[in-house]
């Protein structure tokens, strides 16, 4: 699909934490079909990458995966031209570009999603859990090893994002969009200068392959042995209605410390949350 008004696609990077509905975004984003997806290409250098920092989970060698992806390449990519499409969507983590602020793309509007830790930790314990057995024991934060748990480097980049480069603050709580998603993604979108239509509400499952995203070898492999984007890929719609309370009780020791100290980074993003 060509782009009909020829001006200059717009640019747009949502820094996500995991298990956010980053994913299922991303699908609404690319349903109308003339998007250029970058499916965590940071993430991909800061965990298989030639300047990896993440040890891989599990028993799996801890070599590079992906030679091929520099954060140099990765800011190349982002910051070439794609005059046949409407917009470039960058979903990435925001722990992976921590310290690396200079390779950010330019000409990038910048948001964020976020959501309350209470219900990130124990989904990254499930999915840790769901690891086959063949890879050893794999704890949920190998899946997310950044020093900050993704809240703290989250926080850090928006204050980055606000303070240094003067973009105002654009912020979607993952709860939020699944309780009311049109009024959530029509703001979302007149923030980010994107037309927004009710096709934005639900899509073809799979757009991953129909509409080509970029997504690393080792993110497809991922995510056909581990089901890690299974769900996501999946969907049609933002799926679920009005989130249940959240209650950590029954968590391990390990993952309610986690939740407490993620907390007090992601009640301070919250603040600037686009409201239903």
């Amino acid at each position: 699909m060509s782009n009909p008004s020829q001006q200059p696609p717009l640019k747009v990077a949502a820094w996500c934490i995991p298990r956010s509905l980053s994913s299922v975004l991303t699908q609404s984003i690319t349903s109308q079909g003339n998007a250029e997806v970058f499916f965590e290409y940071y993430a991909t250098a800061a965990h298989g990458g030639p300047e990896k920092i993440f040890k891989t989970p599990g028993n799996l060698p801890n070599d590079v995966r992906e030679p091929l992806y520099s954060f140099q390449y990765v800011k190349d990519q982002l910051e070439a031209d794609y005059p046949s499409r409407e917009i470039v969507f960058v979903k990435d983590m925001a722990y992976a570009v921590d310290g690396r602020y200079d390779k950010l793309p330019h000409g990038y509007i910048h948001t964020f999603l976020t959501r309350h830790p209470g219900r990130v930790f124990p989904s990254l314990v499930r999915l840790a859990a769901s690891f086959p057995p063949m890879l050893g024991e794999v704890k949920y934060h190998e899946i997310s090893p950044s020093p900050g748990q993704s809240y703290k480097e989250q926080w850090d980049l928006f204050q980055y994002v606000t303070n240094e480069l003067k973009q105002p603050a654009i912020v979607i709580d993952a709860d939020d969009l699944i309780a009311n998603p049109a009024s959530i993604m029509k703001q979302y979108c007149d923030k980010i200068g994107f037309k927004f239509t009710d096709d934005l509400l639900t899509w073809e499952p799979d757009l991953v392959e129909k509409h080509n995203w970029h997504l690393a070898q080792s993110q497809k492999m991922g995510n056909q042995f581990i089901g890690t984007y299974k769900r996501a890929f999946a969907s049609t719609c933002f799926e679920g209605g009005a989130p249940k309370e959240i209650n950590y009780d029954s968590e391990s020791d390990d993952a309610k410390a986690a939740i407490e100290f993620c907390l007090p980074f992601y009640e301070k993003i919250a603040k600037y949350k686009i409201l239903p």
